[in-house]
């Protein structure tokens, strides 16, 4: 028996020799001039360390075996995606964008993590502040917390009897939650995208309060300039209505906020209309 244990810490002390540990800036992930030389490639295996301190533009798929961290003031965007496998784990304090996320493993979410598409979830998400799936959040088998965190999906919401969503977690969405009871947002909002034109309608079914709205946009999802402040139709099942002409083909992000009398703000579920696929629409 003490054979064994001799060859096992063996092993282990192997491995944490192998270990690496990467510190890279600003530049493109594939570039191997931002990485010293010493590139991790796009999968960072078991044992290893990278640490993102400047602005990295995703420009390949990665999965994260070992431990990927984006520090404070640092950010990561790209669509592209990144797995997140068994055993791996995500740190984010700062910004990260990407095309998907597929969790299996472990994130920390510090500040504003997004995905453009979907975010799977078979393991572990701890959301300390805002996490974004434009479009469908997947909770397949894992467990989703949050400290004061919220979670906004702009279309659906699914969570299957394998995993768990905590009491704690605010989870706003557009569309629909299946199997599993949890609080949503008291209103709707839907992005139609037209010939010229993106619509955007708001329901309030519950007939919260609402003395105006306000409609925003992004080219981003990080800095909204105003559109339009909308009057509420009290009288019809859509509360608001907006058309936004001025569109391109890029994709574009809408925020509206509901205001009642005393000012106070209900800010809805992001909707992402991506206008490339004008062609489609027509």
């Amino acid at each position: 028996m003490k054979k064994v244990y001799t060859i096992i810490a063996a092993l282990l002390t192997i491995a944490s020799a192998n270990a690496k540990t990467y510190t890279v800036g600003s530049g493109k992930w594939t570039d191997a001039a931002i990485w010293g030389g010493d590139y991790a490639g796009s999968t960072i295996k078991a044992e290893d360390i990278v640490v993102v301190t400047g602005q990295i533009t995703l420009n390949t798929a990665i999965t994260v075996e070992g431990m990927l961290t984006i520090e404070k003031g640092a950010g990561m965007v790209g669509m592209k995606d990144m797995l997140v496998s068994k055993g791996g784990t995500f740190v984010n304090n700062g910004n990260t964008v990407l095309k998907r996320i597929i969790n299996e493993g472990t994130i920390n979410n510090n500040l504003i993590l997004e995905a453009m598409m979907d975010i799977d979830n078979k393991g572990n998400i701890a959301n300390n502040n805002n996490v974004t799936a434009g479009n469908n959040f997947n909770n397949i088998a894992g467990e989703v917390a949050g400290k004061g965190g919220a979670y906004f999906v702009n279309n659906n919401v699914s969570s299957s009897s394998k995993a768990k969503i905590g009491s704690d977690v605010r989870m706003f969405f557009a569309n629909s939650i299946e199997n599993q009871a949890t609080a949503s947002s008291p209103f709707n909002l839907d992005a139609i995208l037209n010939a010229n034109s993106v619509v955007l309608n708001v329901v309030n079914p519950t007939k919260v309060d609402v003395s105006i709205f306000s409609v925003e946009k992004s080219s981003d999802g990080k800095n909204y300039s105003l559109l339009q402040m909308v009057n509420v139709n009290k009288s019809a099942d859509v509360a608001m209505t907006y058309t936004d002409t001025q569109i391109n083909s890029n994709l574009t992000y809408y925020r509206v906020k509901a205001i009642n009398a005393e000012g106070n703000e209900t800010i809805l579920p992001i909707a992402t209309v991506n206008s490339g696929n004008l062609a489609m629409a027509k």
